[in-house]
């Protein structure tokens, strides 16, 4: 009876060392898509960011057209959304929390009644796993938002 006991057919350990490679790859697992959510919800963050300053330069008239009755309705230009949206970041606090928060060339206005505003941040990881080790400085988030004004 003792012998049956002792002959265990070479296992002896084997299920120890399974449950600790999978608990280390379920941690690698955990961090890394912490790592992804956080900067999807940096992106999230930017893009209210932008949708604000959309909403806020639409509503900048450039008074030059306005008064010289060119178009009709709030008419806007490229120097009015760039300047408006240059206040809105400078006014806003959430703008302080990215890092190399920048306005993209392509903010403006394609037809004079819709603003366009585009901008770009580095998003760092909230948890830097030894996966992401070569993203660890950030990635470059970019987004862009357009608001009409009637």
């Amino acid at each position: 009876m003792s012998r049956a006991r002792t002959d265990d057919d070479g296992e002896s350990g084997q299920i120890m060392l399974l449950s600790l490679g999978f608990g280390v790859l379920a941690l690698a697992l955990v961090l890394v898509v912490a790592a992804a959510s956080s900067v999807y919800l940096e992106r999230k963050q930017l893009l209210a960011l932008a949708d604000g300053a959309a909403a806020d330069a639409a509503d900048a008239i450039d008074y030059g057209l306005y008064y010289a009755g060119e178009r009709d309705g709030l008419p806007l230009s490229d120097s009015s959304v760039h300047a408006a949206v240059g206040e809105h970041l400078q006014e806003s606090a959430a703008a302080g929390s990215f890092h190399g928060l920048g306005v993209a060339g392509a903010t403006g206005t394609s037809d004079g009644r819709t603003a366009q505003v585009t901008l770009t941040a580095v998003a760092r990881p909230a948890v830097v796993p030894w996966v992401l080790v070569p993203w660890s400085d950030g990635f470059s988030i970019s987004v862009t938002s357009s608001a009409r004004a009637d």
